[in-house]
């Protein structure tokens, strides 16, 4: 179901939630400007919002596809942006959010429930981003997705150094499930960190009568340096992946390679033995060591000679260490 949301930017650099249907009225009358935050808004419902706002031709076929792919599109009376952020607080799964920008005029759409800097009924102060404007509230919102994101990262790396702090103490302990699932959380947050700071890095260059951010260039700029502060992170991220995954396989091939050592040392003593019973049970009627009153301990003395002949010679060439 729909989740629709509402905010007025005031004169006092507040957001005050408002009723959403009173918002939509008083911006087609020019009264004021708002932010519209949509939840989980069917195609039919979000197309009779757009006709409601006026929006129509390849703006609102744009819109209407949102969720699928970063994307800038700047037009001379208004402005669209997606881009890729985490869905949730365990950055577990990834989600695209969606803001349409005409003038006075802010609409975010989201196709799944993720958390945003205004979550509270009590009116938000923004005045630390200067004169409230959709421009402010965008940029506000872009900061908070781009510190999540860094967050995320960060939390990567501690997972990483973690793992790389047990393949030293005990190598084994180290699964090749976590190393999967550590190689999944890292292309995530690699593709949406990439995504974001070519997006954030575009959007900041856009000026447009419903969307400029001359009034926060400072923020804007904050946001493009963290963006790609957070994208060269993850790069890192993924080149000390490969080396501790090398590590794991290097371990693993060892290990094999002990194992194959073992079963070659144990074939090795045992062929010469096996060759002796092989030939001292073939059917001849004329074996003379057979009617040997000590032909069986005399059997037996020479195939533990020859055994440990063999394990004394390949120990001295190092094949038990």
């Amino acid at each position: 179901m729909m989740k629709e949301t509402a905010f007025e930017l005031t004169e006092s650099s507040r957001l005050t939630e408002v009723d959403t249907a009173d918002a939509r009225r008083r911006w087609r009358a020019g009264d004021g400007a708002f932010w519209i935050d949509l939840t989980e808004c069917s195609p039919g419902d979000l197309e009779t919002i757009l006709d409601e706002l006026n929006v129509g031709g390849f703006l609102k076929r744009r819109v209407l596809r949102a969720g699928k792919e970063t994307s800038v599109i700047a037009l001379r009376d208004a402005a669209f942006f997606e881009w890729a952020v985490f869905a949730d607080v365990a950055c577990s799964r990834r989600a695209h959010v969606a803001a349409l920008c005409l003038k006075n005029l802010l609409v975010t759409v989201q196709s799944d429930p993720i958390e945003n800097p205004v979550e509270s009924q009590q009116p938000v102060d923004l005045s630390e981003l200067g004169p409230l404007s959709t421009a402010s509230v965008l940029c506000s919102i872009l900061l908070w997705q781009g510190a999540r994101t860094a967050r995320a990262a960060r939390v990567l790396r501690e997972q990483l150094l973690q793992m790389d702090q047990r393949m030293d103490e005990d190598p084994g302990s180290v699964e090749e499930s976590e190393l999967a699932q550590l190689k999944t959380d890292l292309l995530r947050a690699d593709a949406i960190s990439e995504e974001q700071d070519e997006a954030f890095r575009v959007l900041s260059e856009v000026q447009t009568d419903a969307l400029s951010f001359s009034s926060v260039k400072g923020s804007m700029s904050l946001l493009t340096s963290s963006a790609n502060a957070t994208r060269r992170l993850d790069d890192r991220l993924q080149d000390r992946f490969q080396e501790l995954r090398h590590r794991a396989s290097e371990y693993r091939q060892d290990a094999l390679n002990r194992r194959l050592g073992f079963l070659t040392v144990i074939s090795t003593v045992f062929l010469p033995l096996t060759l002796l019973a092989g030939i001292w049970g073939m059917n001849f009627d004329t074996m003379p060591e057979l009617k040997h009153p000590y032909g069986y301990p005399l059997a037996l003395g020479v195939m533990v000679l020859i055994a440990g002949v063999v394990a004394w010679s390949l120990r001295k060439r190092g094949w038990f260490d």
